[in-house]
């Protein structure tokens, strides 16, 4: 089969052999995948992996082997699902993914409406629906509005009766299309300030921070008392609020820990999210947010996007 494998920071297109399962795994013969920020940093040495190896989070495609100890799934099954990066990727004509982790495509989907779903929407969901208890008519303030996780995550909230305010320097109108309330450009705007006097000095009740810790930092001002932020590229080292002040928590998303975990009930969880938010899109409540196609001879391509600042919404290959 043919799969990109990096090495010395660069991924090249190599033959190589079709991976062999274990017990509890499947092999799925892609059809699709999406590009992540992860994957770009991956190849840049994020999270020191061995090389040579593949790379790439997410898959979706037909399941064409299953292991001896799975019976849920069948040969022929439409789905998709996130690879464990610190073993493999998903770069690749097959791949092997834990069979408990893998989510069903509904009839009326394709490939590629799904294949966004695993890291972005996955990661999203657990921001929104797992790790606050988001309400009608509170605020929230979402960084980075333009990119794949921001994008789920947008529509969740809305899809909760929050009001949603981001940050973004283009797109506008196809942020605003995902339900976004206010977007503050942060090239020309201070950005903390904005967020004070849309919320006429109140504060948010949640940030969902998807740019870096030192953000977080940037915008505790803007937290209202008991808020919460979610660091999904990072926390802070310390605490940031002086004791008895905010009261405020600040929690992780890390959606890949999954598999150092060994959780499997966790594992099955995620995997029957990955098939409600598939419903989702299914049933037009939520949009895959798709703004990039591509072929799997451009991969290289894509990734480069991502350095150069071009990757807003979610980038689909289809093979």
């Amino acid at each position: 089969m043919k799969a990109y494998i990096l090495r010395d920071k660069k991924i090249k297109l190599e033959e190589v052999e079709i991976p062999k399962i274990g017990a509890n795994q499947v092999l799925i013969k892609t059809k699709a995948l999406s590009l992540n920020p992860v994957d770009y940093k991956v190849t840049q040495g994020a999270f020191n992996l061995e090389t040579p190896r593949i790379v790439g989070h997410d898959v979706a495609g037909e399941v064409v082997a299953i292991g001896e100890n799975v019976s849920h799934l069948k040969e022929g099954e439409r789905v998709f699902g996130m690879v464990n990066i610190f073993k493999t990727g998903a770069f690749a004509e097959y791949v092997c993914v834990d069979s408990a982790i893998v989510s069903r495509i509904p009839e009326h989907l394709s490939y590629k409406e799904v294949a966004g779903i695993p890291c972005a929407g996955l990661t999203a969901w657990q921001a929104i629906n797992e790790k606050i208890n988001l309400r009608p008519n509170q605020t929230i303030f979402i960084t980075g509005g333009g990119g794949g996780v921001a994008g789920y995550a947008i529509q969740f909230a809305k899809l909760k009766g929050a009001s949603v305010i981001t940050t973004a320097s283009k797109d506008f109108d196809r942020i605003r299309s995902l339900g976004a309330d206010y977007i503050i450009n942060y090239k020309e705007k201070d950005v903390a300030k904005e967020v004070m006097r849309l919320t006429n000095d109140r504060g948010v009740d949640y940030i969902i921070n998807n740019i870096s810790s030192k953000d977080i930092e940037q915008y505790t001002s803007v937290l209202r008392y008991n808020g919460i932020i979610v660091g999904i590229a990072g926390i802070p080292k310390t605490y940031p609020f002086p004791p008895f002040t905010k009261a405020a928590g600040i929690i992780e998303v890390a959606l890949g820990a999954v598999y150092t975990s060994g959780d499997v009930q966790q594992m099955q969880e995620i995997a029957q999210t990955g098939e409600q938010i598939a419903s989702l899109i299914a049933e037009g409540k939520i949009n895959p947010n798709i703004t990039q196609e591509i072929v799997f001879n451009e991969i290289p391509k894509g990734l480069n996007r991502f350095a150069e600042g071009r990757s807003g919404g979610k980038m689909v290959v289809s093979l």
